[in-house]
């Protein structure tokens, strides 16, 4: 009969601690705003000589005692948002926290928050995120809730660079090796930042690249009037926008060509797509590069910056992650990067380091125009 009593006395206690133990995690919680309001786990924060991160550290709901909590760095958090998304964070380079960092929500108030200063460095070309995570609850009987106590913050220097202006003439802008490049890829991608004065004749072509048999040519306008459309020729087939380009005004342009079908994207999003005839041999080959090259044809005036070429079929994230801003020259997967930042000259340095500096010819480029702003 006391055994009896004693089990029953140790199921209810265990009930009810079972009940007070799911009270405290369930009833409320401290976690990062951020990470509950974002699907993306991620947020972008521009530096412009450098930058405050303004972490909001919340309760679910007020409470009468003070509530503190750690704050700590993760850089492994990066690992997997890379994987997700196809991105090359990696974590600042010399930065930490100050030993024991805390956040401290008084009694009585829902949050607080906690900046995280970054001052401006050089990223060559790389990007930087920072992992941040909460910590142990160091004051008050709250508990963390798990899965919004984790954030990414993306630091970001948007590009703000000087572009040539270019227009037709008897030669084209031609990259190192002038011809016989012999690179056979599967797959294939090109970007570049554009901005035509005009639309007002055909055969304004911007790029000529592939090889004789394996062609890419893609310029503004064909045959149809008006000519404010952007048409790609590849392998026997082409495919172009709706005439509705406007002059003076910038556009990311993105040609995506995954072994099956190729895919234009306009200022990072999907705009048409076809599937052209398969190249001989099974895979494109790249002899050589070109930009206007269309000799007289080219009337207009185009400013031109960040002209990626890629070995594979990047991702439409990719595209919009990495639209404004430079991107790591040493990626493996590609064959040139022309930032066209050079301000002066009629040279362009291919920055990956594969050989692929391009030079202008005589009356191709009229001028450089300083301090562009893509966004604008």
């Amino acid at each position: 009969m006391k055994i009896l009593k004693y089990i029953i006395w140790s199921i209810a206690g265990l009930v009810i601690s079972c009940k007070n133990a799911d009270y405290q995690v369930i009833d409320n919680r401290i976690y990062i705003s951020s990470a509950a309001n974002s699907s993306e786990k991620a947020e972008t924060i521009t530096m412009n000589n450098g930058a405050d991160i303004k972490i909001l550290v919340r309760l679910a709901k007020k409470v009468s005692e003070d509530v503190e909590v750690e704050v700590k760095l993760t850089p492994s958090l990066l690992d997997n948002y890379n994987k997700e998304n196809s991105s090359e964070y990696l974590p600042v380079p010399n930065f930490s926290l100050p030993g024991q960092a805390k956040v401290l929500i008084p009694a009585g108030e829902i949050s607080a928050i906690y900046t995280i200063r970054v001052e401006d460095f050089e990223t060559n070309g790389n990007r930087y995120a920072l992992g941040v995570e909460l910590g142990g609850v160091v004051k008050g009987n709250i508990a963390r809730a798990d899965s919004q106590s984790r954030f990414i913050y993306l630091l970001a220097k948007p590009l703000r660079v000087s572009v040539p202006e270019m227009s037709g003439s008897n030669n084209q802008v031609n990259a190192l090796p002038t011809d016989k490049w012999g690179i056979n890829t599967n797959q294939w991608s090109l970007e570049c930042w554009a901005k035509m004065s005009a639309y007002s004749i055909n055969n304004q072509a911007i790029f000529n690249t592939g090889s004789s048999d394996h062609e890419i040519y893609i310029r503004f306008g064909d045959a149809n009037r008006p000519y404010n459309y952007l048409q790609i020729k590849t392998l026997g087939g082409q495919i172009q926008t709706a005439s509705n380009l406007e002059a003076n005004k910038w556009y990311h342009w993105a040609f995506v060509y995954d072994g099956n079908t190729l895919s234009i994207y306009r200022d990072g999003e999907l705009d048409v797509k076809f599937q052209p005839p398969a190249p001989n041999g099974g895979t494109v080959r790249f002899d050589q590069f070109q930009m206007v090259s269309s000799g007289s044809y080219f009337r207009d005036r185009c400013q031109m910056g960040q002209v990626r070429l890629w070995k594979k079929a990047i991702t439409q994230t990719q595209i919009k992650n990495n639209m404004y801003f430079a991107i790591n020259p040493k990626n493996a997967d590609l064959i040139g990067y022309w930032p066209m930042d050079e301000g002066t000259g009629d040279t362009f340095k291919d920055i990956t380091g594969n050989g692929h500096d391009a030079a202008a010819g005589a009356g191709i480029l009229r001028s450089w125009i300083s301090n562009v702003d893509f966004k604008n």
